[in-house]
Order: structure tokens, then C-alpha cells, then sequence
């Protein structure tokens, strides 16, 4: 399908055309107010009005001269079918529908009705928006197929906006902050997919940043196409999306029938492709309006304040603190050029205060001087810019901030006031034309500019990512299969295939047997029951450690099997495990969780009784190399336990990474049966005497 031909049509037609106040009516008429040099190019049809907004109507598309390239359909779903047939027989490619009443209703026939639409548009060749949208504007080529009142922008943005809520599009075009390139209100994504508009505006030379608003994944293998696409052109994507919290999660799915995954695993799959995620609206279009501002982003965390009182000094410096903003000292250098142009009384550091005897080209010279320091690659001002500056001293350093700004563009910089308020809209144009944003103020601001720290290092590190996932062949349904979970040792033997270390180990049948196993592997040695049936071994007496002689070891097989007997009489017991006694390491856990969209996801963490403890834990889509699992291994909050903590011996990180990437390699092959697996402990030794697995469970389902 060829979005082009729905986003961005030379002959457009309007079905349903009214002056009345509906989403047809509101159509028609932002089309003709807004579009005066695309009339032309428009054709109202409507079988009640001759003319609407002074515009005169076809009775019916086929009356239309020649060729049609977007249908918008404002009528009742009854008449959906008909028309989009009609519009492929005057050649048009693409369709709006603002029609409800679909799948998303929850009801059979309803369903069934939307199964019709989809089957029919892919029959046709036609892309379809909706149905159950608020259709679209296309500020760049100005095309404004849209079912509500908005405020109209003469020019085009750099942000393309694509929602599945059209609420929210309404939200965001209200904002004074910024302008877009597209507005796409995609609605329930039954023919076109939010994918696809994403990949649009990739791959569209008028738009900057991709934001979306996202309630659910329709295709991910799509998905992570068009997130790589992105970071390779190093276009930003910012995405707000639904369903973080239980109740969250359960709204998205009835508002769109889309699933919500696990949002941890959302997490994860946005970190690996560089997606900036924002939490609410605000910061959605905080970071949008910074990105589209900004004529380069800061490339690392080295950022100067600069400001014209102590009160906003202090506070600023605090709040980019609490953000995890760096302030690093100037250079010598930077000092001695600094005392020359500065008040007597101001101290030449950061962050600085210029005080009350700095003015206009004071400002110009300390930034241009900060600026050029190497340690430096960006300098945040508080000028407090309101409805109608009162205080001329604000006006004097604006006007010194935009003199440099004219002359230089090499690093950024941006206004973070103290306090929100309206702003003045010509000082706005005039910062905006110098690409300077201004960001709200610090909790939102700063956060604002972390986020965009993150992703220029993330930028740097996007060439050893394997930018790739392995989604299940078919969405897991959560009763999908019998699930069955292996016995330790059987684990065990499919961790060894992909190359994951275990320890020594025999399966004894009878007592004699156990003891011959133990005198194999020489003491000590670690008795467990062996049963798929009984998973939590040590809650049963199922475990005993420590085995030092034959005697013990007799004791020890004796003792398991008859606490299994009445711990779980009805256990199937393949007999008992003797394993080597490892020697003590740092415990981690490793393990795998399947999301049903998304794939194997691997996880590492701190082990044994701190795995709930402190829940320190890094989790990754599959596949993953060596650098990632690094990467994985080093975020954790008890990392500087892997790296030689007072004293102690830094340990074997690269073999955990190996083990972290075996363990991606067999849940890439077991993707579409893998329901859980765990090895708690591994346990991690010194550089170079590599890492164990001491436990293991994996549980498979028998079909997708």
C-alpha cells in the first residue's frame, strides 16, 4: 500500500460533506478554510446538499472528473463498504473513515463487520485510516482531512505526531510549544498499521522527531524494522505509551482492542532501539518542541547554567542535580577569558550568576566564552519569560542570548524558567528562529534535557547492538498449551547443549548408586530430589549440601526421597540428582521470560535471597551479543560487586556475558514454546575461573 496516496493526495474527496457541527461538518470546513490554494483539489459530495460552505457538491463520486486520490468517508458505517468500492472505481488509493461502531465495541457481529473492511481495503489495494478515527493533517503539503476544530498553523513543524487516540492529537495541537509536519489520528489500525505511519514518518524529509501515542503492538517484527530505521538515520522517536499500570493496561485493550505487554518489557524493547519514552503529554511535547528546536543535541552530560540572580543560580543547580545533570568547572582558560567581561563582583564559575550588573552584552560574551570551553557542550539559562515581559532587564539579555545565537550554532542552548506562565509569542519566534526552545520548568525541563543526554550516548553506542528481536511465530494466548516443566536435570542438559556451564552431575536410582556418583565426582557433593513434579526443592527437604563421605551420602538419598513422598504423594520421582558442590561465587540469577508480542526476554540479576530483595535486575530482548550482555551485567545498582568492591577481586563479567548470550541463543531457538526458565544461582568467580550454574528450571508449553 502507498501511504502517500492517503497522507499526502493531490484530488481529495469528502464524502458526507455538512455545514452542520459534526465531524463531517468540521471536515469540510477546515478543509476550505485552511486549504484556500488546495480548493482545487477538493470535491464535497453529499446527497442532501447542494453546496456546502459555498462549495458545490457531487451527488456521488462517480460524478467526480477523472481520478480520485483520498476518499474521506464522514458517513455511518452502513454505507462504508459501498463507498470504498465506488472510490476504487474513480482509482483511489487511500480512505478515511470516522465511522465507530467496529471491533472495538467488543461485539460478534461487530467484529465480524470489521473483518469484512480489512478483507475488502486489502482486495482493493486500498490504504485505509481507522476506522474510528479523527483522520489527519498534513501540514507540509496542506491537507487537512480532520473530523475536529483545531487551531490552525500557517506553517509547518518538524514533529510528526501519529495517535491512536484523537483526544490527544486535539491536546497537543493546543499547545503554543510547537508546530508538526503531520497530525495522525490512526484510530483503531485495522488496515494501516501505527507501524506504518511510523516508518512514513522515518522516512519523511519534512519531519525531525516521530512522536506517537501508543496503546498497543499490532506487528513487532514491523516495529523493531522501523526503530532501526530510525536510529540508522538518527531520527529521534519519542513515544508515549499506554498500559504502565494494571488498570492502564486493561483501558488500552478495551479502547482498541490492541493487547498491552508486560511494560517492563516495553522498557527493555524501547531502550535497545533508542526510543526516548516520556511519561505524559507534557513531556511528550517538552522533548518533541527540544529536538525540533535545537539545531544540534548536546553530545554529552556537560551542561553550564548561567543566570542573572543567586535565588535562580542555587535553585537551578539543585534541581539539575536531583535530574542527574553535570556541571563540570570551566578550564582555566575559561576563567581568566570569564573575569575579563564579567562584573566585578560576580565569581567566574558554574553554575554562574552574572548579578544585577551584567547586561545584554555581557550575556553575549560569557556565553560565547563558555561555550567554547571543550568541557562545556551546553548552557541552560532561567530567563523568566512571561505573557508580557514587564522587566526590561529580561529583554536586554534575550536580546544579548539571540546575538550569539545568530552567530553561533556549533552547541545548544535552551531557557529553563523557574515557573510556568504564558509566554510572550514574539520573544518565542524570535528564540524558536534561533533554535532555542523553551522548556518548562525544571522538573519537566531538566528531565527533558536528560532525556536527550541519554539518547546522544545512546547514539554512540547504537553500532554493537544487534537491533533486532525475535518475536513468537503467533502471539502467545495465555491458555495456549499444556505447560510442562522440566526436571532440573533434564534442564540441565539443554543448558549444556548451548553451552552453559554446569557443574559435575549423575542421576541415581537407588542408594548404591547415589554413592558411586558421589565417589565419581569426589566430595563434597550436593544431593536433590529429581522431579519435574517438585520444582521448589528446598521447601520439600529435597536438597541436602555439604555430603562430605558415603555415610552421609546414604543418609542423605534416604531422607529426600522420603521427604518427597510427603511432600508431593502424587510426584512423579525420576530418582536423585548428585551434583558437585560448588565452591561459593557471587550468586546471580539469569533467566528468560517469554512476552507474547515481543519475544524471550533475558534477565540478570543480583541471586539467591536478593533477587527479591532488591529486585536489582536488567532485562533485554533476545538476541543480545557480548556488548550487550556487558552493558546488561554493568547497569545493574550492584554492579560495583562485578568490578572489584574494596579489595576484592573483580569477577569473570566476560564469562557471565557468554553465559548471558547462550542463554539468549536457546531461547531464540525455543521462542515459540519457551514459557520460563531460571538458573538461580549462577555463581560468578574471579576473572578467568569462569561461572556455574547450581540450579535450573524451564518450563515449556506443547504449542504456541
Amino acid at each position: 500500500m502507498d501511504l502517500n496516496r492517503l497522507l499526502r493526495p493531490e484530488k481529495i474527496a469528502i464524502v458526507g460533506a455538512t455545514e452542520k457541527e459534526t465531524m463531517a461538518g468540521f471536515a469540510s470546513r477546515m478543509f476550505i478554510e485552511q486549504c484556500k490554494e488546495r480548493r482545487k483539489d477538493l470535491y464535497l459530495v453529499s446527497l442532501k446538499n447542494e453546496e456546502v460552505f459555498g462549495i458545490p457538491c457531487c451527488r456521488s463520486l462517480s460524478e467526480i472528473p477523472g481520478t480520485v486520490d483520498l476518499v474521506v468517508i464522514c458517513t455511518p458505517k452502513t454505507t462504508v463498504s459501498g463507498l470504498l468500492d465506488e472510490a476504487a472505481a474513480k482509482g483511489a488509493k487511500g480512505a478515511v473513515v470516522f465511522a465507530s461502531g467496529y471491533g472495538e465495541t467488543g461485539k460478534p457481529e461487530d467484529k465480524k463487520l470489521e473483518e469484512e473492511l480489512v478483507l475488502q481495503c486489502r482486495k482493493l489495494d486500498m490504504a485505509l485510516m481507522g476506522p474510528n478515527c479523527a483522520g489527519f493533517l498534513n501540514f507540509a503539503d496542506r491537507v487537512f482531512s480532520f473530523g475536529f476544530l483545531f487551531k490552525a498553523r500557517e506553517y509547518a513543524g518538524k514533529v510528526g505526531l501519529v495517535s491512536q487516540s484523537g483526544q490527544v492529537c486535539m491536546a497537543l495541537m493546543e499547545s503554543e510549544k510547537t508546530s508538526f509536519s503531520y497530525v495522525i489520528s490512526a484510530g483503531n489500525c485495522k488496515v494501516v498499521n501505527i507501524e506504518d505511519y511510523l516508518e512514513f514518518l522515518v522516512d519523511d524529509e519534512n519531519t525531525k522527531v516521530v512522536a506517537a501515542y501508543m496503546e498497543g503492538i499490532r506487528n513487532p517484527d514491523k516495529f523493531a524494522e522501523v526503530l532501526k530505521k530510525a536510529t540508522e538515520k538518527k531520527k529521534p522517536v519519542v513515544i508515549l505509551k499506554a498500559g504502565r499500570s494494571e488498570k492502564g493496561s486493561r483501558a488500552a485493550a478495551s479502547h482498541t482492542g490492541n493487547l498491552s505487554g508486560s511494560d517492563k518489557n516495553i522498557d527493555a524493547f524501547f531502550r535497545k532501539f533508542g526510543v526516548i519514552r516520556v511519561d505524559d503529554l507534557e513531556e511528550l511535547l517538552s522533548v518533541c518542541t527540544a529536538i525540533a528546536t535545537l539545531p544540534v543535541l548536546p553530545k554529552s552530560n556537560k551542561l553550564a547554567f548561567v543566570n542573572i540572580s543567586g535565588g535562580e543560580t542555587t535553585i537551578s543547580a539543585d534541581a539539575g542535580y536531583l535530574h542527574g545533570l553535570k556541571l563540570p568547572d570551566f578550564s582555566p582558560q575559561t576563567v581568566t577569558a570569564l573575569k575579563t567581561v564579567l562584573p566585578p563582583f560576580a565569581t567566574a564559575q558554574n553554575p554562574m550568576d552574572l548579578t544585577g550588573g551584567a547586561d545584554g552584552d555581557t550575556f553575549e560574551k560569557v556565553a560565547e566564552i563558555v561555550l567554547e570551553d571543550p568541557e562545556i557542550e551546553m548552557l541552560i539559562t532561567s530567563l523568566q519569560i512571561t505573557k508580557k515581559i514587564s522587566d526590561i532587564t529580561i529583554y536586554d539579555f534575550l536580546n544579548g542570548l539571540i546575538r550569539y545565537c545568530e552567530k553561533e550554532k556549533t552547541k545548544p542552548i535552551a531557557v529553563v524558567p523557574l515557573i510556568e506562565s504564558s509566554r510572550e509569542e514574539e520573544v518565542l519566534n524570535r528564540l524558536r528562529a534561533v533554535g532555542v526552545p523553551i522548556l518548562p520548568p525544571p522538573h519537566y525541563g531538566y528531565r527533558v534535557i536528560k532525556k536527550l543526554l541519554d539518547y546522544t550516548e545512546y547514539l554512540e553506542t547504537m553500532e554493537n547492538r544487534t537491533l533486532s528481536i525475535m518475536a513468537r511465530s503467533r502471539e502467545l494466548k495465555r491458555d495456549a498449551g499444556e505447560k510442562k516443566a522440566l526436571s532440573e536435570h533434564e534442564a540441565k542438559q539443554l543448558f549444556k547443549e548451548f553451552g552453559i556451564p554446569c557443574p559435575e552431575e549423575y542421576l541415581a536410582i537407588s542408594k548404591e548408586e547415589a554413592i558411586k556418583a558421589a565417589e565419581r565426582i569426589g566430595y563434597p557433593v550436593v544431593l536433590k530430589i529429581e522431579s519435574a513434579d517438585i520444582l521448589h526443592k528446598s521447601e520439600s527437604g529435597g536438597v541436602k549440601v555439604g555430603i562430605s563421605c558415603e555415610k552421609e551420602a546414604a543418609a542423605a538419598y534416604e531422607e529426600i526421597l522420603k521427604n518427597a513422598a510427603a511432600f508431593a504423594p502424587q510426584a512423579v520421582i525420576h530418582g536423585v540428582l548428585v551434583q558437585k558442590m560448588l565452591d561459593p561465587g557471587m550468586e546471580v540469577i539469569v533467566g528468560v521470560t517469554c512476552d507474547p508480542q515481543l519475544g524471550p526476554m533475558v534477565l540478570t540479576g543480583l541471586g539467591g535471597i536478593f533477587t527479591e530483595v532488591f529486585r536489582d535486575a536488567a532485562l533485554y530482548p533476545a538476541p543480545l551479543n557480548l556488548w550487550e550482555a556487558r552493558e546488561m551485567i554493568l547497569s545493574l545498582k550492584g554492579s560495583r560487586l562485578f568490578l572489584g568492591y574494596r579489595g576484592r577481586p573483580q569477577l569473570d563479567i566476560d564469562g557471565l556475558a557468554q553465559v548471558l548470550v547462550n542463554v539468549s541463543s536457546l531461547a531464540c531457538a525455543y521462542k515459540d514454546t519457551l514459557v520460563e526458565m531460571d538458573i538461580n544461582p549462577v555463581f560468578v568467580y574471579p576473572g578467568g575461573e569462569g561461572v556455574s550454574a547450581a540450579d535450573g528450571l524451564l518450563i515449556l508449553s506443547d504449542k504456541p
